[in-house]
């Protein structure tokens, strides 16, 4: 089963909409634009690959 947990947010640059997706035991974090982080089992670290890759893309913007 999988279940995809939305994590975008409207202000996010470019308009990426990220997302932890479930698969099993194991938590995949992706983004529209084609970033993705390894397969985790810790639901707290896909999301916070989802934060960091996000703030990334803003200090990208900003700088």
């Amino acid at each position: 089963m999988s279940a995809a947990i939305p994590q975008a947010d409207p202000r996010a640059p470019g308009g990426h909409l990220a997302q932890v997706t479930e698969r099993g035991s194991f938590a995949c974090a992706a983004c529209s634009c084609g970033w993705f982080a390894p397969a985790r089992r810790s639901r707290d670290r896909a999301r916070r690959d989802v934060a960091e890759h996000l703030e990334s893309l803003e200090t990208l913007e900003q700088g």
